[in-house]
């Protein structure tokens, strides 16, 4: 129990940090994601090609890979230009948790959007609307609900993954569960027990409103 209280102010402040990692970074990529699908659905290859490679590449190599190119790859050039202070681990953490995201966001709007009828798409056609109004008033409140789950796991799949920024000193949960595993080596199951108490904390809750949220949206429709 003492072990316990001495460090759970520590531990607190590292739950604290996971999750400024993952408010920031996922509208990030949602945002990118968006942007990512409507270039891959597009119909000029000079849009959809860069999309597609994008997706790809940050889909089939492993996010530490990616982390330590932005850390260190990108910090070095960036010393050459004396800029190398923007590139410390809450730039890299966030950028990288951004970028990586982005892929697999991107397939769940283009999946979310595809899933609407197309019947629905063709009759707005008819009615008048244009093309925006289509997408808007149609497919997009459709498409919200069916994206809504794929999300929701993502945020949780990302506090999680917002551990790989503990390999380049980034402050957060899983760092400092490995600070106070190191100080104290003899007694350690109390502080992953503690560790993994926060994180399902952080999670669990996320779950359960966006369930209710769903549920809401789908009444709606």
């Amino acid at each position: 129990m003492d072990l316990i209280q001495l460090w759970l102010p520590q531990f607190l402040l590292g739950a604290l940090y996971t999750l400024i990692y993952c408010v920031v970074s996922f509208p990030l990529a949602l945002l990118l994601g968006l942007v990512l699908s409507f270039m891959k659905g597009s119909r000029f290859t000079w849009l959809r090609t860069p999309a597609v490679i994008f997706i790809e590449v940050f889909r089939s190599t492993p996010i530490i890979t990616q982390l330590f190119l932005l850390y260190y790859g990108v910090g070095g050039l960036l010393a050459n230009y004396n800029l190398s202070q923007y590139d410390n681990a809450w730039a890299a953490g966030i950028v990288c948790l951004s970028l990586n995201y982005a892929a697999y966001e991107a397939e769940v709007f283009r999946a979310g959007f595809l899933s609407v009828d197309r019947g629905q798409t063709e009759a707005a056609y008819s009615l008048g609307l244009s093309a925006g109004q289509n997408f808007f008033r149609i497919v997009f409140p459709q498409a919200i609900p069916l994206m809504a789950p794929p999300f929701v796991n993502d945020f949780i799949y990302m506090l999680k993954d917002s551990a790989i920024v503990s390999v380049i000193s980034g402050v957060e949960l899983t760092s400092v569960l490995q600070l106070a595993t190191f100080v104290n080596g003899s007694d350690t199951i109390p502080l992953y027990l503690m560790a993994l108490v926060l994180y399902l904390v952080m999670s669990l809750p996320i779950s359960y409103i966006a369930r209710y949220f769903e549920q809401r949206l789908r009444a709606a429709l």
